[in-house]
């Protein structure tokens, strides 16, 4: 049974990058399919016939990527100059190094962002900044990057009370080691391929997903803590930049999750954040701080909740009546009783 060849339709510059792979895609399958040709004389019949179907599915691609270039002529750039602008800030580099990145002629994306250009980039020049700088590119016309929105206010905030509660003592993370060295967990996949040593070799791939995050390696040692809000996993990482960041998972699967399991309609992990989603930056210096006060507490002496209360009991016996049998002295009671 041959391969279904699919037509990606576009609603999105998200779509748009679909359909572009996928029309790349089928132009390989065509060339290889005629290189066959020219070796099997046996199978032409087939073969032409599948160039045939594949080559028409390649003119409805290209017919929905014409379309919406031509419907996305007049897009708003009113956020593209300022974003493009902040994103060179922030990888350190100038206007002209993207031009060559994306093999333009020199000055073409300075006088095109203009403000008092009346020119707007081409889509396709368009959808390779944002590949370039790995952003989604809806994003990057629609969001001012330069203004935090609501929910990365909110995931600040959540980040400032970790901390809080970290420093407090009222969560304490326990260090779960190098996972990539130790075994694969549920954050690291082994690969088919092992060291020339015969050593294992793994790839980041949270719960057995190697496509669900940006991150491609972990820098340092995992966290975890059990909070109000279950198990939250505190994993160091960077990306094929090189840059570093934090994501943060809770999880929520079975109690064996050293398991090397994955069921992709069951996932262990929920992923809360990453840092490498947020061009602004400003998560990940909360994120700093996060991770900074985790190893500084890491060695704090540590007792469970019951102790606690047992041991307050013990040093304040007039707070509360035990509920385990205990009797403790009321407040307001004299400590020499009428019958001593």
């Amino acid at each position: 049974m041959s391969e279904e060849i699919k037509v990606h339709p576009i609603k999105s510059f998200k779509d748009y990058g679909l359909a572009k792979r996928n029309s790349e895609e089928l132009t390989k399958k065509i060339s290889s399919l005629q290189l066959d040709l020219e070796l099997d004389d046996e199978e032409t019949p087939k073969l032409e016939s599948r160039i045939v179907e594949i080559e028409q599915k390649l003119e409805e691609q290209k017919n929905f990527i014409n379309g919406f270039i031509n419907a996305q002529a007049n897009y708003d750039s009113k956020f593209l100059g300022s974003n493009l602008d902040y994103l060179l800030k922030m990888y350190g580099l100038r206007i002209s190094d993207l031009e060559e990145l994306l093999g333009v002629s020199a000055g073409y994306v300075s006088r095109t962002v203009n403000p008092d250009s009346k020119k707007r980039l081409s889509v396709d020049i368009v959808w390779k900044i944002s590949a370039i700088f790995q952003v989604n590119v809806d994003d990057l016309l629609n969001i001012d990057f330069q203004i935090p929105t609501q929910s990365l206010c909110d995931v600040i905030a959540f980040f400032k009370k970790l901390k809080q509660e970290t420093d407090e003592a009222t969560i304490h993370w326990n260090n779960q080691g190098n996972k990539e060295e130790d075994h694969v967990g549920i954050f690291f996949r082994e690969l088919e391929e092992g060291g020339l040593d015969g050593t294992k070799r793994y790839k980041y791939a949270p719960d057995g997903n190697a496509n669900e995050t940006k991150a491609v390696g972990l820098t340092d040692d995992i966290f975890s803590a059990e909070t109000s809000i279950g198990q939250l996993y505190l994993l160091p990482l960077e990306d094929q930049f090189g840059e570093k960041g934090y994501e943060l998972y809770r999880y929520t699967g079975r109690e064996d999750y050293n398991q090397n399991y994955y069921d992709s309609n069951d996932p262990d992990l929920e992923l809360i954040c990453s840092t490498f989603d947020d061009k602004s930056n400003k998560l990940k210096g909360k994120c700093d701080e996060l991770f900074k006060s985790v190893k500084l507490h890491e060695s704090d002496f540590v007792i469970s909740e019951s102790a606690k209360s047992l041991i307050d009991r013990y040093l304040n016996p007039k707070k509360n009546n035990a509920s385990d049998g205990f009797m403790n002295i009321p407040d307001g009671i004299d400590e020499e009783l009428p019958f001593n």
